[in-house]
């Protein structure tokens, strides 16, 4: 615990679920991220999905994060205490949760709206052979402006081997699906990856909803900005360990796919509503889409002039 932080509610694995429909359990890690730590708290209170505990590990924040947390709703269970890093943030988290279904959001990514959590519970009961639900992603800049839609396929196997095209944040899992503990703490960045291949391979059951489920923040002290050497290293490890490769074609598959997403993320612009779950809306539609449907490469060339009108 922070030595500043006051008494706050601790996760436990032992009290009892509430009724109405399987408990959700959200896991966040945090670190240092005070700046979007808010955004994402909103993002999960607000769900009108009622069933829902959210649990954040911090790892001994000095930025403000822990002030935040403490002013927190009392569905938020947290600590503040040092860690090994980002996946055993979230074996903790997995550990002291109870839900049925488990969603993993990072302190600096946040739910799209405030009915995603209400739609994938209906997705999982309504298909009970599903074990990971997931959709589509906007991508964000530091302050929420969308920089583009991030279309994502229905599950195909030899797509995945190729590209982790399943974002973190727009996934939920069954917990019947997952071992304890839930990641594997080897892999400082490709975490999530290794989850689904890992999930592949013991023949779980993914399923596509056709909604946009979150966002991903683009931030200039995101992992695949500071550390993309430990990224590279990651996912060539994912080749010997999970049957990851490079099938035949694989370069016309890779061009196949990015030009898709590409194409059809501009067909996700019209259903962005005027308020996201945690702030309104600051982009334009059109620019949005003439951004989408250029050849440029981004997000790196992003500029908040590219997505107004």
């Amino acid at each position: 615990m922070h030595p500043d932080s006051t008494p706050h509610p601790q996760p436990t694995a032992s009290a009892p679920a509430p009724t109405g429909g399987p408990l959700v359990s959200i896991l966040t890690p945090s670190f240092n991220q005070a700046a979007w730590l808010t955004h994402n708290l909103e993002s999960v209170s607000c769900q009108t999905y009622g069933n829902i505990e959210h649990i954040v590990m911090d790892g001994g924040s000095t930025d403000g994060s822990v002030e935040i947390l403490q002013a927190a709703c009392d569905a938020v269970t947290w600590r503040s205490e040092p860690d090994r890093g980002q996946s055993h943030a979230i074996n903790k988290a997995f550990a002291a949760s109870r839900g049925e279904i488990i969603g993993w959001v990072n302190s600096d990514d946040a739910y799209f709206d405030c009915r995603v959590v209400e739609d994938v519970v209906a997705h999982f009961v309504a298909n009970p052979e599903v074990d990971v639900v997931y959709g589509h992603c906007a991508q964000v800049d530091e302050d929420g402006r969308i920089i583009w839609m991030i279309w994502v396929p229905p599950f195909a196997r030899r797509v995945l081997k190729i590209c982790n095209f399943i974002g973190q944040p727009v996934a939920f899992i069954r917990r019947a699906a997952l071992t304890d503990p839930m990641l594997d703490e080897s892999f400082n960045f490709s975490m999530d990856y290794e989850l689904w291949l890992r999930l592949d391979l013991a023949s779980r059951k993914f399923r596509r909803i056709d909604r946009i489920v979150a966002i991903d923040r683009h931030q200039a002290n995101r992992k695949s900005v500071t550390i993309a050497q430990v990224m590279h290293a990651d996912i060539a490890r994912l080749a010997d360990s999970h049957d990851r490769g490079y099938p035949p074609g694989k370069r016309l598959l890779s061009w196949g796919f990015y030009t898709s997403r590409r194409l059809m993320g501009a067909l996700l612009i019209p259903r962005i509503p005027r308020s996201l779950a945690f702030t309104r809306v600051h982009t334009s539609k059109w620019a949005l889409l003439r951004r989408q449907l250029s050849r440029k490469k981004w997000p790196d060339d992003y500029t908040p002039e590219s997505c107004r009108a």
